[in-house]
């Protein structure tokens, strides 16, 4: 996936509780990550960088497919500069 693709249908995962209608918005809408060891776009995958996330959070948020849907939630879990050459510049600030 490139930093400016939005994902393929394939590619997202939605869950909803066992029985629910599906044709109905869901009640809450979130994206999660972590274990992002590089920042920096790369040559090699990672290719995007911070672009391909934000890329994939406006996604979610601003596309015409989500309408009417409750705003999205985006939860980063950590693990984005340890260990990095980042970490030991910015020394956890």
């Amino acid at each position: 996936m490139t930093p400016t693709k939005a994902p393929s249908v394939e590619e997202q995962l939605i869950t909803s509780p066992s029985g629910a209608n599906t044709d109905t918005p869901p009640d809450l809408r979130f994206l999660h990550y972590n274990d992002v060891y590089h920042v920096e776009a790369g040559s090699r995958e990672p290719v995007g960088g911070y672009a391909r996330f934000q890329t994939l959070i406006n996604y979610y948020r601003d596309d015409e497919r989500f309408n009417g849907q409750p705003k999205v939630l985006t939860f980063f879990s950590g693990d984005a500069f340890n260990p990095s050459i980042e970490s030991s510049i910015t020394k956890g600030q």
